[in-house]
């Protein structure tokens, strides 16, 4: 791998010189993709299919070759921006473009926000066309550091879901960062990212197999305080469990918990196994899968 990874780079740095030579402000890109390279015209210095060039590879690469840019993901109708700058990584777009309520959830999972004022700061959006993060630092809902410590969470997350897509598009373009990456200044290091994403993805495995489904149901007994206090279960653990109801799927629990996918599985995956929550029903809908990231 490493051997792979070193010629790789070399063969990127010829391109590069073949880019800044000859391609400066070349179109590339997807047209059909929203926000891809062709809308910019920057240079594209590497694309391909990701069955044969993984995230990780290309993370390593840009991180190797301090390069900055943006890299653009495609699989199966969702699209993936990833903002690197110097070769860490700056921004990560959700897989749902222009979704404000994506950081509006992670800010109210995280405890910073209520989610009435997440209403009223998303109104005013609607209205004045400005950033979700702007209305809700300049009207005083929470401070930078709340805004700055969401968009990492999302950030990551974009990536490791991002990570254990088996096949797609991708194209890498050398570009400045625009203003809203820039204002954040996030600096993720690609290799912590691909640690923790490579983690994650074996974790999957175990997952999948035993709650395949987002519509999912669970139930459990009637428990007492003291019987939960005896389990010992961790914060999370207990969290998911005080969303087990018998009543919402997968799905509602993800959205309730504010542990994002990845963290609700785990909890939710160590409560089933343990035999402390029960499944109650099986899928209504065939073959939606989640990737739990």
């Amino acid at each position: 791998m490493e051997d792979r990874l070193r010629v790789t780079g070399e063969l990127l740095e010829e391109i590069r010189k073949v880019v800044r030579e000859e391609l400066r402000g070349a179109p590339g890109g997807r047209a059909d993709a929203p926000g891809g390279p062709a809308a910019t015209g920057a240079p594209r210095i590497l694309a391909g299919d990701l069955r044969y060039f993984r995230l990780p590879e290309i993370l390593h690469m840009a991180s190797v070759q301090s390069l900055t840019g943006r890299l653009s993901m495609s699989h199966g109708g969702k699209f993936v921006d990833i903002y690197v700058r110097d070769g860490a990584v700056a921004y990560a777009s959700g897989e749902a473009r222009g979704e404000k309520e994506q950081m509006g959830a992670l800010l109210v999972g995280m405890g910073r926000l209520a989610s009435g004022a997440l209403d009223a700061a998303l109104r005013k959006c609607a209205e004045t066309g400005d950033r979700l993060g702007s209305v809700l630092v300049d009207d005083g809902y929470v401070p930078f550091a709340d805004i700055k410590a969401a968009l990492e969470k999302q950030t990551e997350r974009s990536v490791y879901r991002a990570m254990a897509w088996g096949d797609g598009e991708f194209s890498f373009e050398i570009c400045p960062m625009p203003g809203f990456v820039d204002d954040v200044q996030l600096d993720i290091k690609a290799e912590a990212l691909i640690m923790e994403g490579v983690r994650r993805v074996n974790e999957i495995r175990l997952f999948t197999g035993k709650i395949p489904s987002l519509d999912t149901v669970f139930i459990k007994p009637a428990y007492t305080a003291e019987e939960v206090d005896a389990m010992s279960l961790k914060e999370e653990e207990r969290l998911v469990l005080e969303l087990v109801d018998g009543i919402r799927d997968v799905t509602g629990m993800i959205r309730a918990s504010g542990l994002g996918e990845f963290g609700l599985m785990k909890a939710l995956y160590a409560l089933y196994t343990t035999g402390i929550v029960k499944k109650a029903s099986s899928p209504a809908r065939k073959g939606e899968r989640t990737q739990y990231l």
